[in-house]
């Protein structure tokens, strides 16, 4: 079993941040705790009727509660249910559609007729190179294109909350291979040239918090891959060693960038990050076990 630094612990267990304490406690110790500290914190954070929010924000405040901890049971169904009548109508296999729906399984809807209706209908949507495209693109075509990076990042992290919910998928090799085809972060025809290159502290390759459509931070890919017990695969040697080098002289991750307008409570670049940090410890324990 991983021994965790004590003194990064408990800067994890302060007060400041009950969503971490919380998550601290359950996925990293193990330890039974209450969510309602968490609860009360991140619905005093959020605008008081974010249910009623349409559009892309309204998946990221459902996001915000299931980062913090939350399940299905700390939300009023009517605010949630906005969300399914979504997909019912369509799921689009955009990275916002995935990044809603990877919420939504946190939060534990795993046994949703909805959400097992994508799941199902998943494979049948999966490109030849393995990976996803927006479907209103797709049909609009008389070709057959490649996948999207972006998208592709999202339906990892929702392959790997499925892992976690030990629901069983059959799109995730095929996404899974398309990653460690390129190194995880580089274009399959050329592994020196990133497919998302951009300032630095907005690349894939740093430590960016919290995800958004267009973006998901080095500590959350790995942790993916490590939850699909990928942590030891030899293509993610370097993502560690990156992961290694955003940690300052006591072990905790600095954030090298963050968004403009969080859905979340805003950590500081350049100073250490209790998100960046938690994750990037969760994946070390799940590449230990």
């Amino acid at each position: 079993m991983i021994m965790f630094d004590e003194k990064i612990i408990n800067w994890l267990l302060a007060d400041d941040n009950p969503a971490i304490k919380y998550r601290t406690k359950v996925e990293l110790l193990g330890q039974s705790a209450d969510v309602s500290e968490a609860t009360a914190w991140i619905l005093s954070k959020l605008p008081e009727n974010w249910y009623e929010t349409k559009g892309l924000w309204y998946g990221y405040y459902v996001t915000a509660l299931a980062e913090c901890g939350l399940s299905y049971k700390d939300i009023p169904a009517e605010h949630i249910n906005k969300a399914f009548d979504s997909f019912d109508a369509v799921f689009d296999c955009n990275c916002g559609d995935f990044m809603l729906l990877t919420a939504l399984m946190k939060l534990g809807f795993s046994e949703h007729k909805t959400i097992q209706n994508i799941i199902n209908n998943l494979k049948g949507h999966s490109l030849p190179d393995g990976g996803f495209l927006c479907l209103h693109r797709v049909n609009k075509l008389k070709y057959t294109p490649k996948s999207c990076y972006k998208a592709n990042l999202h339906a990892l992290m929702f392959l790997a909350e499925c892992h976690k919910k030990g629901v069983d998928t059959r799109f995730g090799q095929p996404l899974i291979d398309y990653f460690l085809n390129r190194n995880i972060f580089y274009k399959s025809t050329d592994k020196s040239a990133l497919v998302l290159y951009s300032r630095e502290g907005w690349r894939t390759i740093d430590a960016f918090y919290p995800f958004e459509v267009m973006r998901v931070g080095l500590q959350n890919v790995v942790e993916s891959f490590a939850a699909l017990c990928y942590g030891n695969n030899e293509c993610l040697k370097e993502a560690w060693s990156i992961l290694e080098d955003c940690k300052d002289d006591t072990g905790k991750v600095l954030l090298k960038g963050t968004l403009t307008k969080s859905y979340l409570p805003k950590e500081k670049v350049g100073k250490p990050s209790k998100w960046a940090t938690f994750y990037t410890l969760l994946a070390e324990k799940e590449k230990s076990q």
